[in-house]
């Protein structure tokens, strides 16, 4: 990933999540030093996947991450966060965290296929229109 993705990457945010970052969020993101980030952009194109991590000692938590919606159900989504969960352990990462909505069936059955197990959950954690959802806390650890 590099800075010139971050347009691309601030308007799949802006079409799929109602609490979007910003280009100046990923901006701020991009040039923390514990900052990783990764991109899918087939045939060297634009990004149609991304995956942001902020990375803690052996452990990350994953900040983000989309597809655009031009490009999804093709794979993209899994294909790249399988690969980062590969780099950031041989990054020396022994666990990744993440929190998603206990409504977002693509986002979980995406998570479980790659190992993610629950491990918490976060009542009225995401705010929705009519209401709030829970968030469960998923964490991933490689396996030896």
């Amino acid at each position: 990933m590099t800075e010139a993705d971050l347009d691309a990457i601030a308007g799949i945010e802006a079409a799929s999540f109602p609490r979007p970052l910003t280009r100046d969020d990923l901006l701020s993101l991009y040039e923390r030093p514990a900052f990783r980030g990764f991109v899918l952009a087939p045939d060297g194109g634009m990004p149609a996947s991304y995956v942001l991590f902020l990375k803690a000692g052996g452990m990350a938590d994953l900040i983000s991450t989309g597809t655009a919606a031009g490009a999804r159900r093709r794979g993209f989504a899994s294909r790249l966060l399988g690969e980062s969960l590969h780099h950031l352990a041989v990054d020396k990462i022994t666990e990744v965290t993440l929190e998603v909505a206990v409504d977002n069936v693509a986002a979980l059955a995406l998570y479980a296929g790659l190992g993610f197990g629950e491990v918490g959950r976060r009542s009225n954690y995401y705010r929705r229109p009519g209401g709030r959802v829970d968030a469960l806390v998923l964490r991933w650890r490689p396996s030896h």
